[in-house]
């Protein structure tokens, strides 16, 4: 059998990593896919049980890890969070709550699922700290945490310069007193 001439190898690994490329971007994909289902049957969910998107006023409590909902200064739902990460309209990036100072690392530990699964199939987004993005691309990180930690739900929140997005974990109705 003749040997493989440079120029025939480096065809045969460009070819393979071309597939590679092609299956992690298959892979990708159908997290997509998967997470947007998953997460418009939550928001739905949230919507139609807890009318989370009905309430004047939202408060989040980082030390507590709470998001409360309430209308004329009466609390009406309470929920446990937990921070996916943010979108800056200022400098056009997603930064993931593990790489943001400001977040407690309580907030932020089940993040490390997605770390993993985005090493174990880099999947890049899932691993760099920060990149450029646009809003949709925070809607899709946290579609995807959703998912990947089957929480019921996200909540966005704004800030200054763009947007917080959350995962709901657990969430009750207040009893008034």
């Amino acid at each position: 059998m003749p040997a493989l001439s440079l120029i025939s190898l480096i065809s045969i690994v460009l070819m393979l990593l071309t597939g590679n490329a092609q299956a992690r971007q298959q892979g990708w994909e159908q997290v997509l896919s998967a997470s947007a289902d998953y997460s418009a049957a939550t928001q739905k969910a949230l919507d139609d049980d807890y009318l989370v998107s009905s309430y004047e006023y939202w408060d989040l409590d980082q030390v507590a890890g709470e998001l409360t909902f309430s209308d004329g200064g009466v609390v009406k739902l309470s929920a446990r969070i937990e921070f996916v990460g943010s979108y800056s309209d200022r400098s056009k990036t997603w930064l993931w709550s593990w790489g943001n100072s400001t977040i407690t690392p309580a907030l932020y530990k089940r993040m490390d699922v997605l770390r993993s699964l985005g090493a174990k199939h880099q999947f890049n987004k899932l691993t760099q700290r920060s990149w450029p993005a646009q809003l949709s691309d925070g809607w899709e990180m946290a579609t995807v945490a959703n998912y990947l930690l089957k929480t019921k739900g996200i909540y966005r929140v704004p800030f200054e310069t763009g947007f917080v997005f959350l995962l709901i974990t657990d969430i009750r109705k207040v009893q008034p007193d």
